[in-house]
């Protein structure tokens, strides 16, 4: 999924901004910078409950419940808050946060942004709800935390902001974030951002995969178009491959992709694919690649446990699984790793 940030270019804002992107970093703020004042803003009846409960059952428990309870409360004053949209050609957002067009817009890859080998204090996503009443904490809100007590709290608005189409992430702590280099998949131009801003991106990018696009007003609406593109310098050329990504799983130690396979089975080419793959696409070191010569199984992928057939049909499209600790297997690409057992028992 693709998340955008909008980001204006007045002199100090850019340079300290364009310092922060060169660094492969970004700031996730403290709510008290947010600029809507009904930002994380909400009326709790948990207290009243706690209250209740002390004067009839009076227990040294229920006055450590009520110190927890104020101690989430005040969670708040630590967190960090990285606001997003799922939009980059949104007309308020060029205008507010943008510098009125002059501005730039940031596309990050998302996955890859909320990487917790990058960031160990991430801690939540959310898709902002926009609603006109003041969000409530009841008891009922304790039982679904993250998508009670936590939403309520951090990712409600009023619905005045809907237009910004929010995506927000929470962070255990405000302050700079780092991100992988290549989570910055493209730089979104005003139509009136300047040529020297515009050169200086194209510079910091030069060895990276990022695509630059003008936004400009078309038939009473905005358009945009690309104007640059700048690429990674690779040994292999992964363009020459036929395949299509199934399913990309990534967590803090551990990066796994599905890949069904169109081209030639021959072993070198295989062979070829499987280094050009991980040279185009892995961020981390400890990885996996599933390669399967039929698209069907993409269905297979998440079901566990599975039933025999299953299994079978699963089995029988393995080209071959390659982990990064095997990498002698990579010249013996039709053995099959992971599923020998399951093959054994048919």
């Amino acid at each position: 999924m693709k998340v955008y940030k909008y980001r204006s270019i007045e002199e100090d804002i850019f340079k300290r901004d364009f310092e922060t992107i060169s660094n492969n970093s970004f700031y996730s703020s403290n709510y008290s910078m947010l600029n809507d004042p009904f930002d994380i803003y909400f009326n709790e009846e948990i207290s009243q409950v706690i209250d209740l409960l002390k004067t009839l059952f009076p227990h040294s428990e229920l006055d450590n419940l009520e110190k927890q309870f104020r101690e989430v409360l005040n969670f708040k004053e630590e967190i960090g808050v990285y606001c997003l949209s799922t939009d980059f050609l949104n007309e308020q957002l060029w205008a507010y946060y943008a510098s009125s067009y002059f501005g730039y817009c940031i596309e990050y890859d998302l996955d890859k942004l909320v990487d917790k080998g990058q960031n160990f204090d991430f801690q939540y996503q959310f898709e902002i709800d926009y609603k006109d009443n003041i969000p409530i904490l009841g008891i009922d809100d304790l039982i679904n935390l993250q998508d009670g007590f936590i939403r309520k709290m951090f990712a409600t608005k009023k619905s005045a902001w809907h237009h910004e189409k929010e995506i927000r992430l929470i962070f255990d702590k405000y302050g700079m974030k780092k991100i992988h280099r290549s989570s910055i998949t493209g730089i979104y131009f005003g139509v009136k951002t300047p040529e020297k801003i515009k050169q200086e991106f194209y510079k910091l990018f030069e060895n990276d995969d990022v695509r630059f696009y003008e936004v400009f007003p078309s038939n009473f609406e905005l358009d945009f178009k690309m104007v640059h593109e700048t690429k990674r310098k690779l040994k292999h050329n992964i363009n020459k491959f036929d395949f299509e990504i199934l399913k990309h799983r990534i967590n803090v130690s551990h990066e796994s992709y599905y890949v069904f396979y169109k081209g030639s089975k021959n072993e070198l080419d295989i062979k070829e694919f499987i280094l050009a793959f991980r040279e185009a696409f892995f961020i981390k070191e400890n990885n996996s690649l599933y390669i399967f010569d039929n698209k069907e199984v993409e269905s297979l992928i998440d079901v566990y446990p599975k039933n025999a057939e299953q299994y079978i049909n699963y089995a029988d499209s393995i080209i071959t699984v390659c982990d990064d600790w095997e990498e002698a297997n990579i010249n013996n690409p039709y053995k099959d790793f992971y599923y020998n057992e399951i093959i054994s028992k048919r």
